[in-house]
């Protein structure tokens, strides 16, 4: 069986035709109709990634995420927004989506959207087992997706640990937006390199002791960011 992939709309045709693709594609699809259902499939089901729209009855999709986070951190979710403005889709990012796409969308997009944030939240099999990637106080562990701060779990979406990672392997390298968003989601992202503020922002109010005044997330104004661990 391929992965577990919920598809959460209150409009059927739109669930049959991605159901149709999606398994063709080689994934496993079950369904919900509405936010509520969405939180029982959360419940019930071990599922790998949740596509997960916005304009939904009884719960919209932006009340599920909410529930779905304090269900699971590390879930990948997926928001499909019919809406286009920016303060709707960034909203979602801040509530711990790792993605959002915008309908009217090509299934095409969509597979790709989905094999590129379930590849973020998936362990890399060639890292040996228990390596570690420490920086001041911070631990991360490379081949479990997990990270720690003075020993403590951190609860990060796959996006805010790739980020981490991708931040924390070169400390001082600067990274654009751009390269940012590149590295960790994929060059069919480019045009969304803005919303790396958003991620940013989350993991920095896991990471830091004062999110405002940051020791190891620093922003390089007019550029991106870097990783600086102060010692």
């Amino acid at each position: 069986m391929g992965k577990l992939i919920a598809v959460v709309d209150d409009e059927k045709k739109i669930r049959d035709l991605v159901k149709s693709y999606l398994e063709n594609e080689g994934f496993t699809v079950v369904e919900a109709e509405d936010g509520a259902a969405a939180v029982q499939l959360v419940e019930k089901h071990a599922v790998d990634l949740i596509l997960l729209d916005v304009m939904m009855p009884n719960l919209n999709g932006l009340q599920a995420l909410a529930k779905i986070r304090l269900l699971s951190e590390k879930m990948p979710v997926i928001m499909l927004t019919a809406k286009t403005e920016e303060i709707d889709k960034l909203l979602g990012l801040e509530m711990g989506a790792d993605d959002y796409i915008t309908k009217p969308f090509s299934m095409r997009e969509l597979a790709a959207r989905i094999r590129t944030v379930l590849r973020r939240s998936t362990p890399d099999e060639k890292v040996e087992q228990d390596e570690w990637l420490r920086r001041g106080e911070i631990e991360i562990n490379l081949s479990t997706y997990e990270a720690k701060v003075n020993n403590e779990l951190l609860n990060l979406t796959p996006t805010e640990y790739k980020i981490l990672v991708t931040l924390a392997q070169k400390p001082g390298r600067v990274y654009s937006r751009l390269q940012l968003m590149n590295n960790v989601m994929g060059e069919a992202f480019i045009n969304y390199e803005r919303s790396i503020d958003t991620h940013v922002s989350n993991l920095r109010k896991k990471v830091e002791k004062d999110p405002a005044h940051p020791n190891y997330i620093h922003t390089v104004y007019g550029i991106g960011y870097r990783f600086g661990d102060k010692k």
